[in-house]
């Protein structure tokens, strides 16, 4: 080796000339390290081919896409069945050349789903082994027994281990540049043969071959041999793939004596930069995601502040409601009167992306049935008697927002059709009309009516039925989390309080006791219109028993004093009192949950007093 090309052989970047007619001329070290010509790579096998009896370890993150074109239908060489597998999956597959289809074993993966790694692993004459796709690490790995075969890939690789079937030796593994060597899996699995490696192999002939022996067709190559013939100025800094590696490339004319003899490339591999910025990107993506979800988290808690409660049922609820706002399908909301469903609708329109959209409420109850239709779908001028103008309708209203159909079993059978109609297609004809009209709506319904009664009774179409039922919200009534009520008082009191023109009111700890006793029948509306009259009977600040309707008096009046006063025995009346103080304090910790504050408010007594009688009460 002269002078000059020793110094060749030591650059660190991968150097490429060929000349005019696109034969290589030079091709240093480098350039074979970077494309894996170099033999000495991995642990070594002899040349050779695959044979009947092999057994065969497949890992492709893309099938046919860097792997030889291989085909679904060519996995049945090592006994796969491949009706469940197409092209472009990922697949992990071990199998016997020859054996019978359905011998083998394989997982897969459609590329639309993301995923962190794919597998399948099993046992053969003893020898344990597995195939793996890495997603994150970009790694295909197969394992034989405790050695792995790990191949690294950009985009997308075809990576396989034959192991000989009588003496259970590797025979062959794939490394980088198996596209340049011509190793690619599909060859390979039908016996085409392949090139020793490691003290098996030999030094790999590129000089004097056309460049497109040793690289397939690409725009790198194509640009390399335009050079070459004159017809192309010099490239730098251009990135791409080259046999499946990222590079960053410069071509540049070959000129010999003032004339151009040819052209060279010099090429760098980029794949640890390519990896870092694949990392960095996840970071930023992640960084991204956690800002979202923030952000998220912080519109649904603004949107959900009016739904009060700690309970495990109304939070249960809650969280199905915040995830029914980030989609946008129909959602029914069922449940007793009262119980919030609007309150709920209006949440649910509020944390979605189309907050800044018409919230538009429609009570289907309410509206005279000869008018229904008109002040859903809107009218044409002159479409009836008293049509004197044009009219949008509510669902032309709630365009590019929500709309809130509310007591939806109320609808008539003849408009239940039109409402299909409208759900499945978001277009709609205003009454008189002929031209469609179309919406971009989100559509929430709410029953206080068992639907699906109705359905079997013929009061409610069925088709209807299913397509709103797609995310279905029942809320509970209030008698089924009474542990919600003091939050409830302590938020609704006030706002009834003002209402009524006085700066303060609380209850007293015998309210509160009814309001535990009592079954709310007309749930949370009930308890509204109960303290807004308290608030305003109440002479002073604190509501007491006889400011209440006599309705709820009159379920609790004979058992209020017996519930709360627990007396095991008559004797002294101070030994009762006491006996009656602890059974409060235990009583008042129990509503509240263990909330020593707020049992300590409901009681109505200071800090000092309470924390006595609270020693009391633990010590009994």
């Amino acid at each position: 080796m002269d002078y000059q090309s020793s110094v060749i052989e030591l650059i660190d970047e991968g150097i490429i000339a060929i000349d005019s007619m696109a034969h290589i001329k030079i091709y240093n070290r480098m350039a074979r390290d970077i494309f894996g010509l170099n033999p000495d790579e991995g642990p070594g096998h002899p040349e050779g081919r695959i044979a009947e009896g092999d057994i065969v370890i497949i890992a492709d993150n893309l099938l046919g896409a860097d792997d030889g074109g291989l085909e679904p239908e060519d996995l049945r060489v090592i006994g796969i069945e491949p009706s469940e597998i197409e092209r472009g999956d990922a697949v992990v597959a071990i199998g016997t050349v020859g054996g019978g289809t359905g011998s083998g074993v394989f997982n897969r993966l459609d590329k639309k789903i993301p995923a962190e790694r794919l597998s399948v692993e099993t046992s053969i004459d003893g020898l344990k082994l597995k195939a793996q796709i890495d997603f994150d690490l970009k790694r295909l790995r197969v394992t034989v027994d405790s050695s792995h075969y790990d191949y690294v890939f950009r985009w997308a690789a075809g990576h396989m281990i034959i192991v000989d079937g009588t003496s259970h030796q590797v025979k062959f593994y794939q490394t980088r540049g198996y596209t340049a060597r011509q190793e690619e899996l599909k060859a390979v699995l039908y016996g085409k043969p392949f090139r020793g490696k490691g003290k098996y192999g030999q030094v790999f002939q590129v000089l004097e071959k056309h460049i497109n022996e040793i690289h397939p067709d690409s725009h790198i190559i194509r640009g390399l041999m335009a050079v070459a013939r004159g017809e192309s100025c010099e490239v730098r800094g251009l990135e791409s793939m080259i046999n499946g590696i990222p590079v960053r490339c410069s071509m540049e004319p070959l000129v010999i004596e003032g004339k151009k003899v040819g052209a060279f490339l010099k090429v760098l591999d980029i794949t640890e930069l390519k990896a870092l910025q694949n990392e960095r990107q996840k970071v930023l993506t992640s960084l991204e995601n956690l800002e979202n979800r923030i952000k998220i988290e912080r519109i649904q808690k603004e949107a959900f502040r009016d739904i009060v409660g700690s309970g495990e049922k109304i939070r249960r609820v809650v969280e199905m409601a915040k995830k029914a706002a980030e989609t946008s399908s129909t959602v029914l909301l069922t449940g007793e009167s009262g119980t919030g469903k609007g309150l709920f609708a209006e949440a649910i329109h509020r944390a979605s992306s189309r907050r800044d959209g018409p919230f538009i409420y429609v009570n289907c109850a309410s509206i005279p049935e000869n008018l229904l239709e008109s002040e859903l779908f809107g009218h044409e001028k002159g479409a009836f008697t008293g049509a004197v103008a044009e009219k949008q309708g509510k669902f032309e209203l709630a365009d590019g927002g929500t709309i809130f159909l509310d007591e939806i079993a109320e609808l008539p059978l003849t408009l239940q059709a039109k409402l299909l109609h409208v759900i499945q297609k978001r277009t709609f004809t205003r009454v008189g009309g002929v031209k469609p009209i179309q919406v971009d709506i989100r559509i929430i319904v709410a029953s206080n009516r068992n639907l699906e009664e109705a359905v079997k009774k013929g009061e409610f179409r069925e088709d209807l039925f299913y397509r709103i039922n797609v995310i279905s919200i029942l809320l509970p009534p209030l008698r089924e989390h009474k542990e919600d009520l003091y939050l409830l008082v302590s938020y609704i009191l006030p706002r009834m309080a003002e209402r009524a023109g006085k700066k303060a009111v609380q209850i007293s700890g015998e309210v509160m006791k009814i309001f535990l006793d009592y079954d709310w029948p007309g749930n949370v509306r009930e308890l509204e219109n109960v303290l807004e009259r308290a608030a305003i009977m109440a002479d002073g600040d604190i509501i007491m028993p006889e400011h209440l309707p006599e309705y709820i008096l009159g379920q609790n009046k004979n058992d209020n004093i017996d519930d709360m006063i627990t007396v095991k025995k008559i004797g002294p009346l101070k030994e009762l009192l006491m006996e009656t103080e602890i059974h409060a304090v235990k009583k008042a910790l129990e509503i509240c949950g263990g909330n020593r504050k707020k049992a300590m408010e409901m009681l109505g007594v200071g800090k000092t007093n309470f924390y006595k009688k609270l020693k009391k009460a633990m010590s009994s």
